[in-house]
């Protein structure tokens, strides 16, 4: 008798701690739901949602199923996230916030992936500024933007672009001191803080001050070292046009006729590419050079990615193509990441 009420009591509370555990996975709701159409990718392919404020780290998975997928993510606070199939292609970036998001894929369009999502404010704030700036009106995108960015108290939105996209890096620590509590709280801050002051350095300064290239040192297609000092300090190039790369990279490849064109016009009157690749595949990059008609200098790194010592830590990458322009008397960072603007100065200084 003692037995079985003993084996009765241990059964009753197992019985009611896995109710307290059912009820407490039941007491959080879902964020949001994140659902579309899907062109291009196989019913049964699985998808993941990475978050690109957590080290890209996989928040849920989903599968195509009749042309469709759907996602119930659970967080504690807005983010930004990529929408890629288990084996890497990209198809969508977009914000998870409360409500629901309607993101559809078209994967045979190369150009679709820039579309973003719908559905929520955030991002449907953020669909109205690239489909103002797609229609060529500049000002009224950047008007929206700004007002994103220099909000009292900031959110998902101008936090996404003082993460890199075009925005000085005063300007996103200025963001990350004004963001919603809800995400002033979350880990990642503090590593972003970290690189936007980091990148501070490597960006044009206010003006009175400057701020000055870091030397990087690496093997062209022959092994030979190359130094950015050596490019910089030779007295025939007036300008150096410091540019990271990849083969892999779509937005890359597109830059690359409006580089030759650069080049051609102007290198014989001072301007010099230091071209640094990421790739990892050194067959590839060798290959792509020549099929490409990039004659410039170009070297690769050879551990390429976010990690200690390297070019991508010391210039702060948030992504690429990143491209400097530098003064060939003095070393001094002239302008960062915007090649029209780049374009725009090289033609006006060497006429």
């Amino acid at each position: 008798m003692f037995e079985f009420k003993e084996m009765r009591n241990r059964l009753l509370f197992a019985a009611v701690s896995l109710l307290i555990l059912l009820g407490a996975c039941q007491s959080q709701p879902e964020y949001c739901t994140v659902k579309g159409s899907i062109k291009g990718v196989k019913d049964g392919k699985e998808l993941q949602l990475t978050d690109a404020f957590d080290h890209y780290k996989v928040i849920e998975t989903a599968r195509v199923k009749d042309g469709v997928f759907e996602f119930h993510p659970h967080i504690s606070a807005p983010t930004h996230v990529y929408l890629f199939t288990k084996d890497g292609m990209q198809l969508k970036d977009f914000f998870l916030e409360p409500g629901t998001i309607i993101a559809n894929v078209d994967a045979t369009d190369e150009e679709d992936y820039a579309t973003h999502a719908t559905g929520t404010p955030s991002n449907d704030l953020l669909f109205k500024i690239h489909e103002l700036y797609n229609r060529g009106e500049t000002d009224a995108s950047n008007a929206l933007r700004d007002e994103a960015l220099n909000a009292d108290e900031t959110g998902i939105l101008a936090l996404y672009y003082s993460d890199g996209r075009g925005t000085p890096a005063a300007q996103g620590l200025s963001v990350l001191d004004r963001l919603s509590p809800d995400l002033a709280a979350k880990p990642y801050i503090a590593e972003l803080r970290e690189e936007l002051t980091r990148r501070a350095k490597t960006e044009p300064a206010p003006e009175g001050s400057a701020n000055y290239y870091i030397d990087v040192e690496f093997p062209d297609v022959d092994g030979n070292m190359i130094s950015l000092s050596s490019v910089v300090n030779n007295p025939a190039n007036r300008y150096v046009l410091l540019d990271f790369w990849a083969t892999w990279c779509g937005p890359c490849r597109e830059s690359i006729p409006v580089l030759k064109a650069l080049y051609d016009k102007y290198h014989g009157k001072g301007l010099e590419i230091y071209s640094v690749s990421e790739d990892e595949n050194e067959k590839n990059w060798k290959s792509f050079l020549p099929e490409n008609g990039m004659t410039w200098i170009n070297v690769r790194e050879v551990n390429p990615g976010r990690k200690d010592d390297n070019a991508w830590s010391e210039y702060a990458l948030h992504g690429i193509p990143t491209m400097l322009l530098i003064d060939g008397e003095t070393g001094e960072i002239l302008l960062r990441d915007n090649l029209k603007n780049i374009d725009t100065f090289v033609s006006s200084q060497l006429q």
